[in-house]
């Protein structure tokens, strides 16, 4: 499990051929990478692809198969990526299951002009996601298909309201003729509905100024505090400044306010992250724009987003 921005969450799971040191050194390789390439923010078909160049490029014999969920918490939608691996299975809130058919391709390693294209899916609060290996519904003398509905059964006749237990339910009487891994979540989705706003910022004398005044207004609809309006304002001008100072291309201003957190972001197309010195001298013409913004701020950093990063501080209104 992968937590991303934005209220994503990434569920990966995969088999790497053999059994041996080999393979588990492959596998651990293969899960720093997948984990590497979803936190710069690449799409779920990307993240798969970029994975596959990597093994292919490794020169091994073995091969692995792969299976991406990028949950969005927020909306209650995903995306499914199978490289090579079963489906994953859905146990809806009214008890119902659902093997996914989702598009698959080939396992990583073994084509290099490969698409690997993306299922959506729609959760309801109370669905449950199930993603396993083949040793969980593998059995001597049986179709894979027939474990696989063996397994929807299962999970259908469990009670979703405790997850430790639905794994020891779908687990007892598993053949174990190879390794099993088996991952659950629940999606209950989220107890308050962020509020969202963005702003695309023009390359234009005054792109900071309107910036204040998009924020201005779109925090005073919010019904934020003159104080945290105040703070606001101070670091939109140093983030949205920054971005057009040193980075060149499109820059966005997203604006999000949960659980009494107010996040202020500004996304530009270069990776290189903004760095916090330690001493300014009075001669500095520069530089003291983040260490503002860490002053009012409960929070900030940088996290990748594809083709370059975001910067955000977060701020807590006061009642």
């Amino acid at each position: 499990m992968i937590p991303l921005a934005d209220n994503h969450v990434a569920l990966v799971i995969g088999d790497v051929q053999g059994h041996n040191a080999g393979a588990a050194t492959l596998m651990g390789q293969m899960r720093t990478a997948l984990r590497a390439y979803a936190a710069e923010g690449h799409s779920p078909d990307v993240v798969v692809a970029h994975a596959n160049r990597l093994l292919l490029d490794m020169e091994t014999d073995l091969f692995a198969t792969c299976a991406y969920v990028d949950v969005d918490m927020e909306q209650g939608t995903a995306l499914c990526v199978r490289a090579g691996h079963l489906q994953p299975l859905l146990r809806h809130p009214d008890g119902s299951t659902e093997i996914v058919q989702a598009e698959g391709g080939p396992p990583l390693g073994v084509l290099g002009q490969t698409e690997f294209r993306m299922t959506p899916l729609r959760l309801q609060p109370g669905t449950v996601i199930a993603l396993t290996t083949d040793g969980l519904v593998e059995s001597p003398g049986a179709d894979i298909d027939e474990g696989m509905d063996r397994l929807a059964a299962e999970l259908a006749a469990a009670d979703p309201g405790h997850l430790g237990l639905v794994a020891d339910a779908l687990l007892t009487g598993a053949h174990r003729g190879d390794d099993v891994a088996l991952l659950l979540m629940r999606y209950d989705g989220m107890d308050v509905r962020p509020l969202r706003e963005s702003w695309t910022v023009w390359r234009v004398p005054e792109a900071v100024r309107h910036a204040r005044r998009f924020t201005r207004r779109t925090l005073r609809t919010w019904g934020v505090s003159p104080d945290t309006l105040d703070a606001a304002l101070l670091v939109v001008s140093e983030l949205v400044t920054n971005a057009l100072v040193h980075t060149g291309g499109p820059v966005r201003l997203d604006l999000s306010l949960v659980n009494q957190r107010l996040r202020l972001a500004v996304a530009d197309t270069s990776p290189r992250s903004p760095v916090q010195p330690t001493s300014i001298g009075w001669e500095a013409t520069g530089g003291r724009g983040i260490l503002l913004v860490a002053a009012v701020s409960a929070a900030w950093g940088t996290v990748p987003v594809s083709g370059g990063k975001q910067v955000w501080a977060d701020l807590v209104p006061q009642e």
